[in-house]
């Protein structure tokens, strides 16, 4: 009988020892432990257009760019480069590429450069695209267009 009523009055300590750890995630100083989520893998494939000011395409322009990944509260990491010229239609495009997200804040970067597009403005010969967890849809690779004009 000693060891039924040890065992209860145990019980109490037990239940707050069992359910105080799972409340520290509601109590962290983290913010990105607030926006997990359910890891999810994604891919995504870009395609670069270079265009004129008449919308005109730029054939064989020079494109270099980067497609990376950047986690919450993380630093950048799975960066993926890719250069060359435009087609005769001025497009560009990339392999598909892959990463895995586990936080509603976690982005996904294209970063694209037309090398010596001619004006020499840093605005107009670059462009980039972020992409969220949210913007993703799992098993189905995420197609975006990234346009950049040329001033004249």
């Amino acid at each position: 009988m000693k060891t039924l009523t040890s065992l209860f009055k145990l019980t109490p300590l037990l239940f707050l020892l069992t359910t105080l750890p799972s409340c520290t995630k509601i109590n962290s100083t983290n913010p990105c432990d607030l926006t997990e989520k359910k890891e999810i893998e994604v891919g995504i494939k870009a395609t670069i257009h270079i265009l004129d000011k008449n919308k005109d395409p730029i054939a064989n322009q020079q494109v270099r760019l980067s497609i990376y990944k950047k986690p919450c509260g993380a630093a950048s990491k799975g960066v993926f480069e890719f250069s060359g010229p435009t087609n005769a239609l001025g497009i560009r495009e990339t392999t598909s590429v892959f990463y895995n997200l586990r936080n509603g804040d976690d982005e996904v970067w294209v970063d694209v450069y037309a090398v010596n597009l001619g004006n020499g403005s840093a605005q107009a010969d670059s462009a980039y695209g972020i992409y969220k967890y949210g913007d993703f849809i799992p098993g189905i690779t995420k197609e975006v267009h990234i346009y950049i004009y040329r001033n004249f």
